[in-house]
């Protein structure tokens, strides 16, 4: 008998991929705008642009001429602007919820709404927390740093987020959605690629040379889709995304899991899930999210109004698939069909 896998729509695996165990609230992975599975920028070079919904990094993150989770109504399931398993250099801010870091944060010009929640260290060359905070270390003085709450120091440690169990949903899913078998084919019409959607999820298996040429992509009909491109090296420029019949940049995923480099620029109005690609996005926008390897550059990372990735409930994830988030699991059962 031929087995399948459905998805069980109750669980919602990804739309909510979780419960956090300190206050059993549902932690959505989809509503980070940008993560990382390792670092954002680098001691040499920070990442420059801005951040709409919040960020994640399993990594350090180095920050310069940022301005983190600039919109208040982004991402609401998760409560700080940024999380990083590692430490943290801002030059710039982060606009609303403070940041919860298992490292030191180093503040060099810059200002963090919401307090600091950290495993090591605050210090730097000069900022102001508008907050309490919270650290396992120490505050260094002498410096220019103001904090408006209370300072914390020598506090046990508490990450607010599992981002290794975040990385692996990523990387697993990813793989999950490259294993579809294509459900239907495209259109190359004279560099716009016509997608026809059908059906509660839609698979498309997409040539490497037509994306990457195309000025435009078409996505029409109502569902989930999954956009898959294969080849290990990407290099793209804008593409103009257009939703028709029930179509939407909130149940379109664009997954590139072969890639292990890609650079990227220009406009882009979809979900973009590159989990094992070290990603230098030099300019332009993407409204949507974008999950990488690691992340270079200085494009800018706009909140979709409607929400992260829908879709990721009806993929079906291999092995009878769980999903961690914080303490929680969530777990999907084969079924036989």
């Amino acid at each position: 008998m031929k087995r399948s896998i459905r998805p069980v729509a109750a669980v919602a695996i990804a739309s909510v991929a979780g419960l956090s165990t300190a206050a059993s609230a549902a932690v959505t992975y989809w509503d980070f705008n940008a993560f990382s599975r390792s670092t954002i920028g680098s001691a040499s070079q920070g990442y420059g642009s801005d951040i709409q919904g919040a960020t994640g990094s399993v990594g350090d993150a180095y920050f310069n001429g940022f301005a983190g989770r600039t919109n208040a109504g982004s991402s609401s399931s998760l409560a700080a602007g940024f999380y990083g398993g590692g430490n943290l250099r801002l030059s710039g801010s982060v606009n609303n919820g403070g940041v919860n870091v298992a490292g030191t944060v180093t503040m060099n010009g810059a200002s963090i709404y919401g307090g600091v929640t950290g495993g090591g260290n605050l210090g730097g060359s000069g900022g102001t927390v508008y907050g309490d905070v919270d650290i396992a270390g120490s505050k260094t003085t002498g410096n220019p740093l103001t904090v408006t709450g209370s300072v914390n120091t020598g506090q046990a440690y508490a990450a607010a987020l599992n981002l290794t169990a975040a990385s692996s949903y990523f990387q697993n899913i990813g793989n999950a959605a490259a294993a579809l078998l294509p459900t239907a084919s495209y259109l190359n019409q004279w560099g716009e690629l016509v997608l026809n959607a059908s059906g509660p999820l839609s698979v498309f298996s997409v040539n490497q040379t037509d994306f990457t040429n195309a000025w435009g992509i078409r996505v029409v009909g109502n569902g989930a889709v999954v956009i898959n491109v294969r080849g290990a090296s990407l290099n793209f420029g804008s593409k103009t995304w257009t939703y028709q019949n029930g179509a939407s940049a909130v149940t379109t995923l664009l997954n590139l899991n072969e890639a292990n480099a890609i650079t990227m620029s220009g406009g882009h109005n979809v979900n973009i899930l590159a989990a094992n690609a070290a990603t230098t996005f030099s300019s332009g926008v993407v409204t949507g999210n974008l999950i990488v390897g690691s992340l270079m550059g200085g494009g800018q990372l706009n909140w979709n109004p409607g929400g992260g990735f829908s879709g990721a409930a009806l993929i079906p994830s291999p092995g009878g698939a769980f999903a961690l988030v914080g303490g929680g699991l969530v777990i999907l059962r084969r079924r036989r069909g």
